[in-house]
Parts: structure tokens; C-alpha cells; sequence
């Protein structure tokens, strides 16, 4: 039996087997265009190649391109290579139940291929990743660059106008100089933060009180809250939880800043502390207006920012999002349109020690 025209006869037979295999092995969460994207030109590279074994490498342009659609869909290293491999594995599993013979050299030809294959979207896909992460590191730092700048520039010229005026000129400018040191201190936080969330992130744990935990969040924001006439509520219950103090406190700070931000003058914010059978749950509830539709799912990533005026850092909320999965916990947020919307941070009591996890 020659690979090429049975790979020919039977295409359709193998890109259902592969997808029934692919289902089953690594439940993706993908349409099924998106399953089977590249595997059809594959299966006709795959079978161009058999057709002239005196060739050199074949381009094989279908697994470079697999490999950088799997890279935009989030597909991760480990299944993108164990798709791959499932192609030969389902030729060579649908030829014997056909009762056709594989010749030994056409199955080492194949496993070169296949090989090459899996090295060919590999590369692309580490390609794409890289690409991807140098020009976030550059719009990082670029951002951070742009931020700083205003209120640098702020504290400059209040602490120039510092010496001249009478007294409430100089109390406006002394009000303009914290303020403008404050953003400075919070972009500063995030920046360090972020830094230590990096990668695989080292949690330093505690048993820590709920009720303490909303208290400090909450005294980090008090002055934001009366400088727009607003309320600040706590409603946490007494327990204990097991967690990265400095961490978690970022990430309701974080949560209450957004909240007294969009919210309006006058309005109230609430944070929640209470616990559900073995998990801690927070919530910080507000009177923003509620979000548009396409909003909350993009909330949490790096630079996404909320307010016309493009305002604020667009780091506070990948923060949370970063801390709470350092805590192997969960970040989502309610929408409430015309109302205001509810942030949620779900976290385990108590947090697994890595030995426990491996």
C-alpha cells in the first residue's frame, strides 16, 4: 500500500478519526474550523511527500501555519505536539483496520515527517509567542515611561509654585503635589508587583484575618473615597484563610481604587468578606453605570483601560487577575447595566503546598 493514495482515498475517514481522537485527548475548546483548521492541506502535504521519497524536506507551509493559529487560539506547546503525532497515529490505526500493509519504509518516512512537522509549528508557534511577548515587555515599558511623566511633571511644578501665593494658592499646590506623589507611589506598587507575579510566581503565606484584610484595603482608598463625598462600606464576617498578605491586599486595593474611580460623586462602594464552605470570597460592589457588553471579558488584561480619557494605569486589574491565580483562585466580575458591577475574588482556605500539588 502506498501512504499517498491512500491518504487520498480515505481524507475525509482520517480528519474524523483525528477529530473524534483530538476531542477525547485533549478536550480544546474550539469550533470545529477551529479543530481541524490545517489538517486537510496537511494530509496533501503529507501525501506529496510520500510521492517522491528521493525528495529533499518538503515545505510543509500547512504545519508552520497550524502552528501560529494555534499560538492566537491559546493552544498550548503540549497539545499542539500531540496533534501533530495524532495524524500518523490515526493514518497507521484506520490502514489496519482496513487490513493495508505499511511497508517499513514508508513508516520511517512518515515518522521523519511527522517529525518534522511537529518541529516546523513548533518553531512557528515560539516564534509568534516570543514576537508577542517582546512587543509586550516593549509596550510595557513604554507605558509605564508615558505614565510617569504627568505626575512627575505635576510634582515639579507644585513644588516650584510651593513658594509664591498666599496661603490658599500654596494649600492647592501642596494638594496637587500629593496627589500627583501618590500616583507616582501606586504605579510605582503595581510596577513591583507585577514584577514578582512574573512567571511562576512565589506565594509567601499566612493565616491572615478576613476582617483585618478588608480593613487595611479599605484604608488605603479612604482618602479617594471623601475627596468625592463617597461612602465606604465593610461587610466582612470573622474567619481566617490561608494567603500571601501583600498580595491580596494589592488586589482589593486594586478592586476598591476602580470602583471609588468610576463610580460617581456622592455614590458608595461596598466590600464584602465571607466565607462559602471552604473557600474565601470577596466582593467589592460599585455604582460605575455598569459596563459595555464587549468590556468584561478583555477587563483583565495588561493595558486594557476602562475611561474615555484612557486615565489610569491599565495595570490594576491584570494585578488581581495575576495575584488570584497565584492563589489558585478564581476573578470575575457581574455586570450590572445602568446600576454598577460586583468584582469577585474566589479564593481556597487554604492553599496547597507544592509538594501536595505535585
Amino acid at each position: 500500500m502506498r501512504l499517498a493514495d491512500y491518504i487520498e482515498t480515505n481524507k475525509d475517514r482520517l480528519i474524523e478519526r483525528w477529530k473524534q481522537l483530538a476531542i477525547e485527548r485533549l478536550s480544546l475548546d474550539l469550533s470545529e474550523s477551529e479543530l481541524v483548521d490545517d489538517l486537510p492541506e496537511f494530509l496533501d502535504d503529507l501525501a506529496f511527500a510520500d510521492r517522491d521519497p528521493e525528495q529533499g524536506w518538503p515545505e510543509l507551509d500547512s504545519a508552520r501555519r497550524h502552528g501560529r493559529h494555534r499560538m492566537r487560539l491559546g493552544v498550548d506547546l503540549g497539545s499542539l505536539s500531540v496533534e501533530v503525532a495524532l495524524v500518523a497515529e490515526v493514518l497507521l490505526m484506520l490502514a489496519h483496520e482496513d487490513g493495508q500493509e505499511v511497508a517499513c519504509d514508508q513508516a520511517r518516512r512518515l515518522s521523519r515527517i511527522i517529525g518534522q512537522a511537529t518541529a516546523a509549528s513548533v518553531h512557528e508557534y515560539v516564534a509568534l509567542r516570543d514576537k508577542q511577548l517582546a512587543s509586550q515587555a516593549a509596550q510595557h515599558f513604554s507605558f509605564i515611561a508615558h505614565e510617569i511623566r504627568n505626575p512627575l511633571h505635576n510634582a515639579k511644578l507644585a513644588a516650584m509654585m510651593l513658594t509664591i501665593g498666599d496661603q490658599a494658592a500654596r494649600q492647592r499646590n501642596l494638594e496637587r503635589l500629593d496627589r500627583a506623589l501618590a500616583q507616582l507611589s501606586d504605579l510605582v506598587d503595581n510596577s513591583l508587583i507585577q514584577a514578582r507575579l512574573y512567571g511562576e510566581p512565589s506565594v509567601e503565606l499566612a493565616r491572615l484575618d478576613a476582617v483585618e484584610l478588608a480593613r487595611t484595603a479599605c484604608e488605603d482608598v479612604i482618602a479617594h473615597v471623601e475627596a468625592r463625598g463617597m461612602t465606604l462600606t465593610i461587610e466582612a464576617q470573622s474567619f481566617e484563610l490561608e494567603a500571601d498578605r501583600k498580595l491580596l491586599i494589592s488586589a482589593l486595593t486594586n478592586l476598591l481604587k476602580n470602583a471609588v474611580k468610576f463610580s460617581c460623586d456622592g455614590g458608595s462602594v461596598t466590600l464584602r468578606a465571607r466565607q462559602i464552605d471552604q473557600r474565601a470570597v470577596f466582593e467589592v460592589e460599585d455604582q460605575c453605570g455598569g459596563l459595555p457588553e464587549e468590556l468584561p471579558a478583555r477587563l483583565f488584561q495588561p493595558f486594557v483601560q476602562v475611561s474615555e480619557d484612557k486615565s489610569g494605569f491599565g495595570l490594576g486589574l491584570a494585578i488581581v487577575k495575576q495575584a488570584v491565580d497565584a492563589h489558585h483562585g478564581a476573578v470575575r466580575v457581574a455586570n450590572r447595566p445602568g446600576q454598577g458591577c460586583t468584582f469577585v475574588i474566589d479564593l481556597p482556605l487554604r492553599q496547597a503546598r507544592a509538594a501536595d500539588r505535585d
